[in-house]
């Protein structure tokens, strides 16, 4: 994606946009609502013109605000005879710390200097830093990030990891808009996914304020060619209003792991690791009988633990997200094993099981998927059915929980009814569990 517009164009006028949010009604976001807001810039200034008035709001009713910039917005000018890209960096996250602070004094603000112009080339990690920011509490966050739409492709690129961290750690994700209220119209507006949010006098006091302590972009860096001022006057009315607009983002699906299996044909490395074939043994041994009639391995990778699965049991089935793990799983199963694709938990798979394996597979789900994903193998359970956990104690880049957090949702959601933990192990590096009913005496 590349700019497709031009901001000293005269754009779309401040009285239209004006006309139009004054001929409807949109809902109201309810701040009180959430416990945590975070808001991802693509560069420093963005949450300002986005979204101050709402940081400001919440400050005001107690909310905790993080503030995540993802690149040191350095390419602002990239003509300039007089800043370095290198001082240009240094100066912009000063102005953003400035900014943020005007607006609620106790944000966290968060810099991760990435280069501007690339930020959909930096990988995992936009989404690691948001994912870190919002932590285990995303039920009770607000996300907010550029709109996807808004024909930046920094925007675009900040508006995809956000979405994606949104689906891992449960958070409301919202977008806002910036440049589209230049390049849109009135008539092409997404207005039926607009909410809104009014402002007080003083609120828009506080957000012109932080506006203008993004000096480099609001006035010129000099007289020279090449160091004037980005945001000129009919772009910067837009965001004197008292009133912001906020649009729903879109959802999307979390390819990671299938991406991971199309690049690795053994991404875990299941086959030589010391680590992998040391802690499936374990896992084996844990089980507390020496036979099963029916196993159910959610997330069974390339089918490793499942082979070694149909060996104590009549019938495997493994079930992973993966189309490439999947394929791979089905060709290496014996007989007895069945592999499917399913992303669990809402693509469940019919019949009962005496045995459900959950190896390391609850820190890939946002804990909300987690505990669904726990509900439905209690309800698959038999009368005497075990679950065996086994996750890596770290927790992994880019996911809210770790391995200990896993097993104490599992514990709490699964226990009871007759069943509790039998059988526990954890080293420096793994955590297992099998929660089950009170297992025989050996005779």
């Amino acid at each position: 994606m590349t700019q497709t517009f031009d901001l000293a164009d005269p754009g779309i006028p401040e009285r239209d946009w004006l006309a139009a949010l004054a001929s409807r009604e949109f809902p109201t976001l309810d701040l009180r609502a959430f416990e945590h807001l975070v808001v991802v810039a693509a560069h420093p200034d963005d949450e300002t013109l986005g979204a101050g008035g709402l940081m400001a709001t919440a400050a005001a009713l107690g909310l905790r605000i993080t503030v995540v910039v993802l690149t040191d917005g350095a390419a602002s000018h990239p003509n300039s005879p007089t800043h370095s890209p290198r001082e240009l960096r240094r100066i912009r996250e000063a102005e953003v710390r400035h900014a943020v602070s005007s607006l609620a004094p106790d944000a966290s603000v968060v810099t991760l200097g990435l280069p501007d112009g690339a930020l959909a080339e930096q990988g995992d990690k936009p989404v690691n830093a948001i994912v870190e920011a919002i932590g285990l509490d995303g039920a009770s966050t607000l996300l907010l990030s550029p709109w996807h739409a808004d024909r930046h492709p920094d925007h675009a690129a900040a508006a995809q990891a956000a979405a994606l961290s949104a689906r891992r750690t449960d958070a409301t994700h919202l977008g806002y808009p910036i440049w589209a209220w230049h390049w849109s119209s009135v008539d092409e507006f997404p207005w039926e996914s607009a909410v809104s949010i009014d402002l007080t006098p003083s609120t828009v006091e506080w957000k012109r304020t932080a506006i203008a302590a993004h000096t480099s972009q609001v006035e010129p860096l000099s007289d020279a060619p090449g160091d004037e001022a980005l945001l000129p006057d009919h772009v910067l009315q837009h965001f004197a209003r008292a009133q912001e607009i906020l649009l729903s983002q879109n959802v999307i699906q979390d390819q990671a792991l299938d991406d991971l299996h199309d690049e690795q044909a053994d991404p875990w490395n299941v086959d030589e690791s010391w680590y992998e074939r040391r802690k499936r043994a374990v896992t084996l041994g844990l089980l507390t009988r020496a036979r099963y009639e029916s196993a159910l391995e959610v997330g069974c990778s390339i089918g490793a633990l499942t082979t070694d699965l149909a060996e104590r049991c009549d019938r495997v089935l493994g079930i992973d997200a993966s189309a490439h793990a999947a394929r791979a799983a089905t060709a290496r199963v014996p007989e007895n094993a069945e592999i499917q694709q399913r992303d669990a938990p809402e693509d469940w798979p019919d019949g009962r099981f005496d045995l459900v394996v959950l190896s390391e597979v609850g820190y890939f789900l946002s804990p909300r998927r987690w505990d669904a994903l726990l509900d439905r193998v209690r309800e698959s359970l038999t009368e005497g059915g075990e679950v065996l956990l086994c996750h890596w104690l770290p927790q992994p880049d880019g996911w809210p929980m770790d391995g200990e957090v896993v097993h104490e949702a599992a514990i709490e959601r699964l226990s009871g009814e007759g069943r509790r933990v039998v059988v526990q192990y954890r080293d420096d590096h793994v955590r297992m569990e099998v929660i089950g009913p009170n297992p025989v005496r050996p005779h």
